[in-house]
């Protein structure tokens, strides 16, 4: 990897921890969290080609490329995923998918949560319903059913 993608993508990753401290509110983000022995799979995607796979098993968070993605040509890693062949796991969801979930200090988002019966504390409630689009990337986030 040159010097100048490695700036480049240090470049993406500042940018998006400025947009993550914009629109959450860290008081609130630490009591967020997964409930016990729950599953999610979340498929992304970027103008209907899958992108990858973020999926959440037995308390940690997993996150590869799909083939698709990795056999197109010019198109760049994803901030905070730079080895397309790599499977990423974490027991904290990655910064990338963090930031589609908004404040839940708002107020026209807490209204949501109180009218859609989804509890605050959720972390998968949330990415399920405000995860699958987001201001800061042009990634839909799609739920696997």
């Amino acid at each position: 990897m040159t010097l100048h993608l490695r700036f480049e993508l240090l470049e993406k990753e500042l940018y998006m921890l400025c947009k993550i401290k914009r629109y959450l509110n860290p008081s609130t983000l630490r009591k967020v969290r997964v409930a016990q022995n729950r599953e999610a799979s979340f498929r992304l995607m970027l103008d209907g080609m899958e992108v990858g796979q973020l999926d959440y098993v037995k308390g940690k968070w997993m996150y590869k490329y799909a083939e698709e993605y990795k056999e197109s040509q010019g198109i760049k890693p994803l901030a905070g995923f730079p080895d397309v062949n790599k499977k990423y796991v974490s027991e904290e969801l990655w910064p990338f998918f963090m930031s589609r979930i908004p404040s839940l200090s708002r107020e026209k988002v807490k209204c949501q949560l109180h009218k859609e019966e989804i509890h605050e504390n959720d972390l998968l409630q949330l990415l399920n319903r405000f995860g699958k689009r987001t201001i800061t990337n042009p990634f839909v986030l799609v739920t696997n059913e």
